[in-house]
């Protein structure tokens, strides 16, 4: 397995488990079950595989079923760990997960895709008895080591590494960080597939949505708007739908991780903008897909919008693989000349710090009232060190 750096995290709920349980969510084709299956040959343990219904029928909700059943899947040796891969297809395995939690000494990992995470409530119920991961398509070091670079991850990184790192921001600004995708030979043949097959169709499918071309459509025009300010009634009337279902498909989208819609920064004094969020992708590969461009980026009068994506996108994934509870907003004048933050980092002291994203530089508006401690510019030259 090629190493991804959400590991030692998992390794270290393994070895002193905090909760009982430990769900590693994400898009589907992130890499969750080969991380899954590495944990399980390295520290042995039952397996369940609810794709299959067999298994599922075999998680009963009764402890000595499950403990006869556990050590049978574990060759017939009793069992420290319970390894479950698509667990989200039984969400009523969670009775027997509660009772396994609750009156036993296992530790269960289990793994899921985040849209039908998303779709139900009853994964809740183990309130107390949990911890979540979550797993985004590759980091840009990842990226990196899947290509057999020499580089190991670090939390700051040093000249000789950013450099190395910057060669492939562009293979991820047009290709996305799938994992299949990085590796494969035709990389435009594979993210098409990845984008109709385990994105649009599986959208359709979980949510019996009825109407397939609105769902594929409104993806294509918010492709095309990224770091834009989303309008729902302008989406509805070009759309030729009601803004209640756009605004239930935006939340569709943003629940299952494929858009993200990055919310201003508050203040009493400017009302004006308070509904208004900016649509970012969760993957570049998967918005490029679906506007079908994949030209190099000299090419592209997108780029600004495109550099400013693989930004977001990056600081959004060090808060939640971090787990530091940072919160990130833009923000914009209402009236006047309209000068904008980018992207404002606030801790959860309140410490707030403001970015002006340009792939190659550009200094940052400034705005007193905002009482931002620090400013910066995040361009091509330091871009690694908010995507690793």
């Amino acid at each position: 397995m090629k190493p991804r750096k959400i590991v030692p995290q998992l390794e270290d709920e393994i070895a002193n488990p905090s909760k009982k349980i430990i769900f590693l969510w994400g898009p589907r084709q992130t890499g969750k079950s080969t991380l899954l299956n590495h944990l399980r040959q390295k520290h042995g343990g039952a397996y369940f595989n609810f794709d299959d219904l067999n298994d599922q029928k075999l998680f009963v909700p009764e402890l000595e079923k499950l403990r006869s059943v556990i050590a049978q899947k574990n060759g017939g040796k009793d069992s420290r760990i319970i390894f479950i891969d698509e667990i989200q297809n039984s969400p009523e395995s969670t009775q027997s997960l509660k009772l396994l939690a609750d009156r036993s000494d296992y530790i269960i990992f289990a793994t899921g895709s985040s849209e039908l995470r998303a779709k139900t409530r009853q994964f809740d119920t183990l309130a107390g008895r949990y911890k979540e991961f979550l797993l985004f398509p590759l980091t840009i070091d990842e990226i990196a080591i899947f290509h057999e670079d020499k580089i190991s991850f670090e939390k700051s990184l040093s000249f000789a590494n950013r450099d190395l790192l910057s060669r492939h921001l562009e293979e991820n600004m047009i290709y996305g960080g799938y994992p299949a995708v990085i590796l494969a030979d035709n990389k435009i043949e594979e993210i098409k597939n990845i984008t109709q097959n385990s994105v649009v169709k599986d959208i359709v499918n979980i949510y019996d949505l009825k109407n397939t071309d609105l769902i594929y459509n409104l993806l294509r025009v918010l492709a095309m708007q990224i770091g834009n300010l989303i309008n729902i009634a302008e989406l509805a009337s070009s759309l030729k739908t009601t803004t209640t279902t756009i605004d239930n498909y935006l939340s569709i989208l943003a629940k299952n991780r494929i858009i993200y819609l990055l919310e201003p920064y508050r203040t009493n004094k400017r009302r004006g903008y308070l509904g208004r969020k900016k649509v970012f992708f969760y993957d570049l590969g998967i918005r490029n897909a679906l506007i079908d461009d994949f030209r190099a980026l000299n090419l592209r009068s997108d780029l600004g919008a495109v550099f400013e994506n693989l930004i977001i996108m990056g600081v959004l994934r060090q808060n939640i693989y971090e787990r530091n509870n940072n919160k990130i907003y833009y923000f914009r004048e209402i009236s006047g000349s309209q000068k904008e933050i980018d992207l404002i980092i606030e801790t959860p002291q309140g410490s707030k710090t403001g970015y002006e994203i340009k792939l190659h530089g550009g200094k940052p508006n400034i705005f007193p009232e905002l009482q931002i401690a620090e400013y910066g510019t995040i361009s091509k030259e330091n871009a690694p060190d908010f995507l690793i």
